[in-house]
């Protein structure tokens, strides 16, 4: 059985982090080993919300433990999310070069949770620069979102041609195996309200296309990345991957709008998670 290690927020209501990530790689048949960042009530976007980040020294324990049981070396993948402290930040890629040295064939996917289109840096002062200069060198894969991929490269790439160039420069620089950018826009998408997603690996890169919804639950990043490691554990390429996790979320926003809910629905619509594809085609890029 595949399984992964996640390292993620998560909360007590709603679904975002792990709390989200978990339960789209369990319906896909893949074992997973949850480690928390943070415990809170619900997510920040709602009106008050209680809890805090994991003291370093448990967050320490926690992967001790989990290493222990052998899991560093039985993980095809380790995940991370969203950070709530450097300390954390810290104990996390020291955990991730020790599940490398004990599993070489093992991936990193990071989520390099910073902030958003309309929201800005919504994470703590100096985590975008330990994601940059601590996680990022370490990865395989990485998820950002097209603001976090401009934090990432110092750009604003305007097209799509140059998210690929800037990816591929990423790649290269990095030793990466694939970058993949969510809500990737350019400025002609605007007339026929499109958004992207961009998969780029260095010999090849694809677009996938859906319509712009004006309203987005919290969680869908976290909810896409937990979809599309699970398919990748499950031997799908990334573009497949990504395919598969892309239709799969755009079906359950629009029930999750549809119905009233302000919270991703992921429970009451988990059959869209095996959501066929042909909707929304790869397209190749030069």
């Amino acid at each position: 059985m595949p399984s992964v290690i996640s390292v993620q927020s998560h909360v007590c209501y709603g679904h975002v982090g792990n709390s989200a990530a978990v339960f789209a790689m369990q319906k896909l048949g893949v074992e997973v080993h949850a480690i928390p960042t943070t415990i809170l009530s619900n997510h920040p976007a709602h009106s008050s919300f209680y809890g805090r980040a994991i003291d370093p020294s448990l967050l320490h324990d926690l992967f001790v433990g989990v290493e222990e049981r052998e899991a560093f070396k039985s993980s095809d993948v380790i995940l991370s999310g969203y950070l709530a402290s450097i300390k954390n930040g810290e104990v996390i890629a020291s955990a991730v070069k020790r599940y490398k040295q004990l599993n070489p064939k093992g991936l990193y996917c990071l989520d390099p949770v910073m902030g958003d289109k309309g929201k800005g840096v919504f994470v703590s002062e100096g985590i975008p620069e330990l994601i940059m200069d601590q996680l990022l060198p370490l990865a395989d894969i990485i998820t950002p979102n097209k603001f976090e991929f401009d934090k990432i490269t110092h750009t604003n790439a305007n097209s799509y041609t140059e998210m690929i160039t800037e990816a591929r420069s990423l790649i290269e620089q990095y030793n990466l195996r694939c970058v993949v950018i969510t809500s990737a826009e350019q400025p002609s998408d605007k007339g026929n309200q499109a958004i992207g997603v961009l998969i780029v690996r260095a010999e090849a890169a694809w677009l996938i296309t859906t319509p712009y919804l004006t309203v987005s639950p919290s969680g869908t990043g976290d909810f896409f990345t937990g979809l599309l490691v699970g398919w990748i554990t499950r031997g799908f390429s990334e573009e497949i991957a990504a395919q598969k996790s892309i239709c799969a979320l755009f079906r359950i926003i629009e029930l999750t709008i549809s119905g009233g809910r302000d919270e991703l629905d992921i429970i009451t619509h988990q059959k869209c998670i095996f959501t066929e594809i042909e909707n929304y085609p790869l397209k190749k890029c030069e």
